[in-house]
């Protein structure tokens, strides 16, 4: 299908992969492909973390409504806050999938069409970001963005003169703009998947009796 619309000469992201492992020219790009494989190997690791929260969170979920009806506030509340902290978790994933998936198709843009280095600088940003969300949460998840950021950030220094300097301008207003975006995202996905606690329990919750 690509073929028919781009013709035979443009490379799609596979071809481009297969083009430069076969030879030792193109050391920065190589970097980049490593990084975008540990990117998408993160990001398919978030989607099983988040299966598994939402079926944790339907059966605490129940579990709540169940100690409800048997009028015992006490276990209902101490599920409430089960599910207040699975929920937490699950948003801080889901933000970090969303800034991870805007990380990823620019890296695969600048592996098709190439470009100059600094437009990896966003993608440096978002994966410091990232990984300071996902080290507690998720180690598997960050030992990934850790080798991400690693390759990136070495390929910036590959062949190039001196840019730190120029590395750091705008880098962290453009991640955080990023996640800005990834945190509403995430406050919407939360109301899209998530039953909604009782009123008695989160109004509880406000006020101290059950811990967020």
């Amino acid at each position: 299908m690509s073929n028919i619309w781009f013709g035979n000469n443009q490379q799609t992201i596979g071809d481009k992969i297969k083009s430069l492992f076969k030879n030792d020219r193109e050391p920065i790009e190589k970097k980049a492909i490593i990084a975008h494989y540990r990117v998408k190997t993160a990001l398919g690791r978030i989607n099983n973390y988040l299966a598994k929260i939402e079926q944790r969170d339907r059966e605490l979920f129940q579990s709540v409504v169940d100690a409800l009806i048997k009028r015992d506030e006490r276990k209902a509340k101490m599920y409430a806050k089960e599910v207040s902290e699975l929920r937490k978790v699950a948003k801080q994933l889901i933000t970090v999938q969303y800034a991870l998936e805007h990380a990823s198709l620019k890296l695969e843009t600048f592996l098709v069409f190439g470009g100059a280095m600094k437009e990896l600088q966003p993608i440096v940003g978002v994966m410091k970001e990232a990984v300071g969300i996902v080290r507690s949460v998720a180690p598997d998840v960050w030992i990934d963005l850790q080798v991400a950021l690693r390759e990136l950030e070495s390929s910036m220094n590959t062949g190039i003169a001196d840019i730190s300097a120029e590395l750091d301008v705008g880098l962290d207003s453009e991640a955080r703009k990023i996640f800005e975006e990834a945190k509403i995202v995430a406050e919407q996905k939360l109301k899209e998947h998530y039953a909604e606690l009782p009123k008695l329990l989160t109004e509880a919750e406000k006020s101290g009796e059950v811990s967020p």
